[in-house]
C-alpha cells in the first residue's frame, strides 16, 4: 500500500508540474506579446476617397497616416485642396488630425508578425480591441470609441461643430485593397433639435 501511494504521489507532482509549466508559459508569452507589442513603432500611410452625392460637386480625395508605438497613436487625414472649396470652419490645409489610446488588446503572435512585416491591415482586422480618441479639424472638435470582436469593427462618433453637430456609428469593411468605412449618422443645426439623417460609405 506503501507503494503505491508513493507512485500516486509521483503521479500528483508529475502533473502539477506539468499544469504549473504550461500556466508559466502561458504566463511568459503573454507577456512577451505585450512587451513585443509595447515596443514596436508602426507607421501607415493610404488614399482616402469621399465620393461625391450631388449632382454638382465633385469627390475628395488624399492621403490618410496613422503613427503609434503600442497603445498609442495619432493619425492625420489630409484632402489636398480641399481648403479651397470648403467652410473654412470645417476644413482648413491642416487637415484633421487625432490622439488615440488602445483601451485593450488580445494580441497574438499574429498581429506582431502583421505589424513587423507591415501589414497594419491584417493586424487592425484580426486583433480584437477597443479604444478611444479624439480629433480636431478647422473649427470643430470631435471623438469616437470603437471596438474589434474579431468579426466586427464599429465605431460611434460625435462631432462639436461652430453651426453644425454630428453624431453616429460606422463600421470598418475589408473591400479587396480598400477598407470601406461605412457611416451612419445625424446632423443638426447647432440649437436646433431638428436633425438629418445620413447613410454614406467613404474609402480608405
Amino acid at each position: 500500500m506503501i507503494f503505491v501511494d508513493k507512485k500516486i504521489k509521483i503521479s500528483i507532482i508529475t502533473i502539477l508540474i506539468i499544469i504549473s509549466g504550461f500556466m508559466i508559459y502561458e504566463i511568459a508569452s503573454g507577456n512577451l506579446l505585450s512587451y513585443a507589442f509595447d515596443e514596436i513603432g508602426y507607421n501607415y500611410t493610404g488614399f482616402v476617397s469621399i465620393p461625391n452625392e450631388t449632382t454638382n460637386g465633385g469627390s475628395l480625395g488624399g492621403t490618410y497616416n496613422i503613427e503609434g508605438k503600442g497603445q498609442k497613436f495619432t493619425f492625420n487625414v489630409d484632402l489636398r485642396g480641399a481648403q479651397n472649396f470648403e467652410d473654412p470652419l470645417c476644413y482648413t490645409s491642416s487637415g484633421l488630425t487625432g490622439n488615440g489610446t488602445i483601451d485593450t488588446i488580445n494580441i497574438t503572435s499574429n498581429t506582431i508578425k502583421d505589424l513587423l512585416n507591415r501589414n497594419f491591415k491584417s493586424a487592425m482586422f484580426q486583433t480584437p480591441m477597443t479604444g478611444h480618441f479624439d480629433m480636431k479639424c478647422a473649427a470643430w472638435t470631435g471623438y469616437s470609441n470603437f471596438s474589434n470582436n474579431g468579426t466586427d469593427f464599429l465605431g460611434y462618433f460625435k462631432i462639436n461643430g461652430v453651426d453644425t453637430d454630428f453624431q453616429g456609428t460606422y463600421k470598418f469593411v475589408p473591400d479587396g485593397t480598400k477598407i470601406a468605412v461605412i457611416t451612419s449618422y445625424t446632423w443638426n443645426s447647432v440649437g436646433q433639435t431638428n436633425t438629418t439623417q445620413v447613410d454614406r460609405t467613404y474609402y480608405m
